[in-house]
């Protein structure tokens, strides 16, 4: 096992969602939490704004330490809607 994984550096799938614009959103929830936040699209950027078949799946990935931070972060936002 590296160093980095020992130490929880290591990058998880916090969440999938569907588009850009949720991806962004739930961002900047979590960056304003102090959790850093790798977003990873499967869409194709710049061809269509709109997403089929689900190529329009975004995932957002935090460090494995700021995983549980991040679900509660996340789970009271959506609590709020």
């Amino acid at each position: 096992m590296t160093e980095e994984k020992k130490n929880g550096n290591e990058l998880v799938e916090l969440m999938a969602v569907q588009g850009e614009m949720e991806a962004k959103i739930l961002y900047g929830i979590l960056e304003s939490e102090g959790i850093r936040v790798l977003v990873k699209s499967e869409m194709a950027s710049g061809v269509l704004p709109f997403t089929a078949d689900g190529m329009g799946r975004v995932r957002l990935m935090v460090k494995e330490e700021d995983l549980t931070l991040a679900r509660v972060v996340i789970s009271e936002h959506l609590e709020k809607e």
